[in-house]
């Protein structure tokens, strides 16, 4: 879930409760005005009643208790009840009307707020009329009264709180995505660093604290740029390196070790010939010796081969892989086929080296850890880079075991060129994929 629609979600629960402790709030403020009332009304009936008695010569005719009665409905508050008794009027109920409240409310509603504020609190009070007269008094709130008041109120909060919330919850909906849109980029800024793309750069927009974040996230771009350029030169340096090592090993191996082989086999030759007939021994160790030196020999050649690759300037990449595959399918009872449309002439030699070895590495891989009966290697053209697949049915897997050091020399020295190394399984064997960009007219770096 994205932060703009949690924020969202959370702005509606918190915009909820408050719509909540509102109407409860509303609820409780009726219930306080019932109880006011209560009390107002009875200090009010208490006044009339001293006053009536004072002010009535007549206060033990009977008109005089109807009297009395229409005068304490005239201040009784709307939802209250009084009870009272005076000298000489018997005990009296009264209740005034509670229209002005509106329809009652719903039998659910009223036994609600019964049982969370109960019912409202009775008043009741005495005093004097004359010197030997006392009358006494008591008032309270009609339950379903003062339920339809806080139903009355519930329902203006109600209506309210929608509105406010409606209001609320748009505004700061639209205030939160466009306070929020510098998110996005900032995203995807990162979303691209993480698949290698380290020209990215984030617009700075927004409120100080994106804009912070943006810098930081082209500070961070910056810096690794530069650290993978340094990498890839100094990768680039070591392969080259390897390669004068490799070329240098090759030379060594074909000027001393490849003359002692010759060397000795001239020497196996000579004492097979001079071996006297009485000594069949003799010549079939000499014939085994020169045997041995014979694939010793073969086995150099082939090291040769795979240390100092063709001229590629003069012969070709194409013409070079393909001696290769035919020398490995020599060995084997494999097919290994090229398919190639490069176009080498806009190509260095540096970069037609590295497509040559990385194809090596390759085959060697596919042709010394499996049992392929099919290994097909294809270089094209993809955009202004390269695209390489080599792909074998010899059974391996990506993911079994750790890299070695074939796939790792494969990965530094694509790594180097800007390029990328994918492996994938087929199900019949492995297929390895290399991407290398902006390869056309490039020296190596």
């Amino acid at each position: 879930m994205s932060l703009r629609l949690r924020l969202v979600l959370t702005l509606w629960l918190v915009t909820l409760v408050a719509g909540a402790i509102t109407i409860g709030f509303a609820a409780a403020g009726a219930y306080e005005t019932a109880d006011r009332m209560t009390r107002n009304t009875l200090t009010r009936a208490g006044y009339v009643l001293e006053r009536n008695y004072h002010m009535e010569p007549r206060a033990g005719e009977p008109l005089y208790a109807e009297m009395t009665s229409i005068k304490l409905l005239g201040l009784m508050a709307p939802g209250t009840c009084i009870r009272f008794e005076q000298r000489l009027i018997s005990e009296r109920r009264l209740c005034a009307s509670w229209k002005v409240f509106g329809p009652v409310a719903p039998e659910g509603f009223r036994k609600t707020v019964t049982r969370i504020f109960g019912e409202t609190e009775r008043a009741t009070g005495a005093g004097s009329a004359s010197q030997d007269g006392v009358y006494g008094i008591e008032v309270s709130f009609d339950p379903v009264a003062a339920a339809t008041l806080a139903w009355q109120r519930v329902r203006l909060a109600l209506w309210q709180t929608v509105g406010m919330a409606a209001g609320v919850l748009l505004l700061g909906t639209i205030a939160i995505y466009s306070r929020l849109k510098p998110v996005d980029g900032i995203v995807r800024g990162l979303d691209r660093l993480s698949k290698g793309d380290l020209d990215t750069r984030v617009t700075a927009s927004g409120a100080t604290e994106f804009r912070l974040i943006a810098d930081a996230v082209n500070r961070l771009a910056q810096q690794l740029r530069t650290g993978t350029e340094a990498r890839r030169a100094l990768t680039r340096r070591l392969i080259e390196v390897e390669d004068v090592e490799r070329r240098q090993l090759a030379r060594d191996l074909h000027d001393e070790f490849g003359q002692m082989l010759t060397a000795t086999a001239a020497l196996a030759a000579s004492i097979r010939l001079a071996a006297p007939p009485d000594s069949p021994g003799l010549a079939r160790d000499a014939d085994a010796i020169g045997a041995n030196i014979r694939a010793m020999m073969t086995c150099l050649r082939g090291a040769f081969a795979r240390l100092r690759p063709p001229d590629l300037d003069e012969v070709g990449l194409v013409a070079s892989l393909r001696g290769m595959l035919s020398g490995w399918q020599a060995q084997s009872s494999a097919r290994l086929t090229l398919d190639s449309t490069l176009d080498e002439a806009e190509m260095s030699g540096a970069v037609l080296l590295d497509l040559y070895r990385i194809v090596q590495e390759c085959v060697t891989n596919a042709m010394r850890h499996g049992a392929p009966s099919q290994v097909d290697v294809s270089l094209h053209p993809e955009g202004d880079g390269i695209a390489l697949t080599v792909e074998d049915d010899g059974g391996g897997r990506a993911e079994d075991g750790a890299p070695g050091h074939g796939l790792l020399g494969m990965s530094e020295r694509t790594e180097a060129m800007g390029g990328t190394l994918r492996l994938q399984d087929t199900g019949r064997g492995v297929r390895i994929h290399v991407t290398l960009p902006d390869a056309r007219g490039r020296c190596a770096a």
